[in-house]
């Protein structure tokens, strides 16, 4: 059933979709965590820290806890486990945002505490940060549906798009601790309030997702989109009551990425003001902007910058990014193409042919506009400047990838089966190498 307003009253099938959504995200981590769990059972780690860093087991309950956190416990998950046990030690840990490692050790030392004497410190926030991302990731699918009904206006793409999330190719990184499924609750539920007009709401969101990525900052372009670029927003507004939306819509900026600035100015201080190594010398960044403290660890200890990653060793790595980015490029292409104009002229104006089309539905519709525009953006931040492989994980929030995946699935069965087969295949292989430690990550 399509919807064709967004005051639509909403009919028993779409509370019924909505809660198939729930259902099988909730079936999808239960089947992702027990997979994991097999597989390391069956294949030798590629790296043992997690064993050394957990407790060992005394009892059953600790052996299922410690089980739970060893497959969990990989990569970027160490820091993230660290800093919510111990704080910001180390410089490098500037990198990892801290909203995650504030709602671990609040749930540990909350609802869990009992299990801390049981299991150990690492292993009850390792469990702590897998219960987040699992419980963010099935609120993020059912937001994701919510939202592709009010942009697509077609509920059944709306209902494809979300179980394509649900078995999204970053499907282990959605269930680690990570801060993958957060982000994407968050930002989903952002733009859900925008849509409703509920940008106070909607600031607030975007405020808790830039204290939990650093991408969060690109996402309060929806708030400028939708009160002062839209043309829509135009309409029958003399030009002081724009001025008077466009300090709103600054305001609301401005409340978005706090989160950010509030975690580079606390890192400032730790470093610069107060530092932990008082002998060692002050880092570019303490002599204040543009350099950022995150800019710095990511250039310093990642290597991270524009163009650093175009080296030959890396074309493993562009292979592995290489499916999300085609899907991407594709995306774009397709949606500019239809109305090349509309997409040049923010859409204040169409190709003459379609002026009179009724645009406002499915992936070729009007309210995808803004989502085309960051598409485009992350797509160009991802292959020049960042880990090219971490793209995959990146784009699970970003909803214009899940809504094109699903227009190109409802086509027919053989280019179905080629979208659906790359979005499980990737993510069962990628549960079977992130358990084992296995890159990439």
């Amino acid at each position: 059933m399509d919807i064709r307003s967004t005051g639509a009253k909403r009919v028993p099938l779409e509370r019924d979709r909505r809660w198939t959504v729930v259902k099988y995200a909730l079936l999808s981590r239960v089947a992702c965590l027990i997979l994991g769990i097999v597989s390391s059972a069956i294949v030798n780690d590629y790296d043992a820290s997690a064993q050394l860093v957990l407790a060992p087991a005394t009892t059953y309950l600790a052996q299922v806890l410690r089980t739970l956190a060893h497959i969990v416990l990989r990569w970027d998950a160490f820091y993230f486990v660290h800093i919510a046990g111990s704080g910001y030690v180390y410089e490098q840990e500037h990198a990892f945002f801290p909203l995650l490692p504030i709602l671990m050790r609040t749930l540990t030392q909350t609802v869990l505490r009992p299990l801390v004497a049981v299991g150990g410190e690492q292993a009850v926030l390792a469990v702590a940060g897998c219960i987040i991302s699992n419980a963010c990731f099935v609120a993020a699918a059912g937001t994701l549906y919510a939202l592709g009904q009010y942009t697509l206006r077609n509920e059944r793409l709306a209902y494809i798009a979300s179980l394509l999330f649900v078995f999204a190719p970053s499907n282990m990184f959605m269930s680690a601790v990570y801060t993958e499924s957060l982000f994407a609750w968050l930002v989903f539920s952002a733009m859900l309030c925008i849509a409703r007009r509920q940008h106070v709401v909607a600031s607030l969101l975007l405020c808790a997702s830039s204290l939990c990525r650093s991408n969060g900052v690109m996402y309060a372009g929806y708030l400028v989109w939708d009160v002062v670029v839209r043309r829509e927003a135009w309409i029958g507004k003399r030009w002081t009551q724009m001025v008077v939306r466009a300090v709103a819509a600054a305001g609301l900026v401005a409340v978005s990425v706090l989160g950010f600035v509030g975690f580079q100015i606390y890192g400032y201080r730790t470093h610069c003001l107060q530092p932990l190594y008082p002998n060692n010398p002050l880092r570019a960044y303490c002599d204040g902007l543009p350099a950022t403290v995150y800019g710095f660890v990511q250039a310093e200890y990642w290597d991270v910058g524009f163009l650093r990653y175009y080296t030959w060793s890396q074309i493993p790595n562009f292979l592995l990014a290489a499916p999300m980015i085609v899907l991407s490029i594709a995306g774009i292409y397709t949606y500019a193409a239809h109305d090349p104009v509309r997409l040049a002229t923010l859409g204040w104006k169409r190709r003459p042919s379609l002026q009179t089309a009724f645009l406002d539905t499915a992936f070729l519709g009007n309210g995808l506009l803004p989502h085309i525009y960051l598409w485009v953006l992350l797509l160009a931040v991802a292959t020049t400047t960042m880990h090219v492989q971490v793209i995959t994980r990146m784009f699970s929030a970003v909803p214009a990838v899940f809504w094109f995946a699903a227009h190109l699935a409802s086509k027919d069965r053989f280019t179905q089966c080629i979208v659906t087969g790359y979005f499980v295949g990737y993510g069962l292989v990628g549960v079977v190498l992130f358990s084992n430690f296995f890159p990439p990550a």
